[in-house]
């Protein structure tokens, strides 16, 4: 990610933070946050409208991370790529922690009321086997599927949100989508 030199300190962790340079080094105004990052919202959306449940959490979750890189704004990178990376890698702490919150919750509620158990009918379609197969894969591999299939990242960009590098990325998605590959081919095989 490109930054400006000239950084200043973080009162909070007392380290240097680097400047954005979308705005000469200065934090930017609300209006070029806007145009920096209205564009990149629907994504945002969509992106946790696939993985939050109830969906219509999806538009809190975007709010929650719109906020995050409002107040980030100074750590804004120049780079389109770069920055598209820096939101995704937001949205999936925000994500992570609205994870962390519906186990907290459900917890409570077993607590308060009986859980209801429902039993779903074998997938019937090739698009309702695929979604089964995914869960059946870890959480590492179905996010950096989900980031390249859903999201129309790159394998590296996709690696980037998730912290990997360019070749380790590729790398585990070519495993991953084998996994998939085996996944699949077992609820085919059992007729599910």
């Amino acid at each position: 990610m490109t930054f400006a030199t000239e950084d200043r300190v973080d009162p909070c962790h007392r380290r240097q933070v680097p400047r954005s340079v979308a705005c000469g080094g200065e934090l930017m105004t609300e209006q070029e946050f806007e145009d920096e990052i209205v564009p990149m919202l629907a994504g945002l959306v969509r992106y946790f409208a696939r993985r939050v449940t109830p969906s219509d959490a999806a538009a809190d979750c975007a709010s929650e991370t719109t906020l995050i890189m409002w107040r980030e704004r100074h750590r804004l990178p120049v780079d389109p790529d770069d920055r598209r990376a820096w939101a995704y890698t937001i949205a999936r702490n925000v994500l992570q922690n609205h994870a962390r919150k519906r186990v907290r919750r459900r917890a409570l509620d077993r607590g308060l009321r009986h859980s209801l158990t429902a039993v779903s009918d074998p997938a019937t379609s090739a698009g309702e086997r695929v979604l089964h197969a995914l869960e059946g894969l870890p959480e590492a591999d179905r996010e950096l599927i989900r980031l390249v299939i859903w999201d129309g990242f790159g394998v590296a960009e996709a690696g980037q949100v998730l912290g990997l590098r360019p070749d380790a990325a590729r790398k585990r998605y070519q495993r991953a989508k084998e996994r998939l590959r085996v996944e699949y081919a077992g609820l085919v095989r059992r007729g599910e």
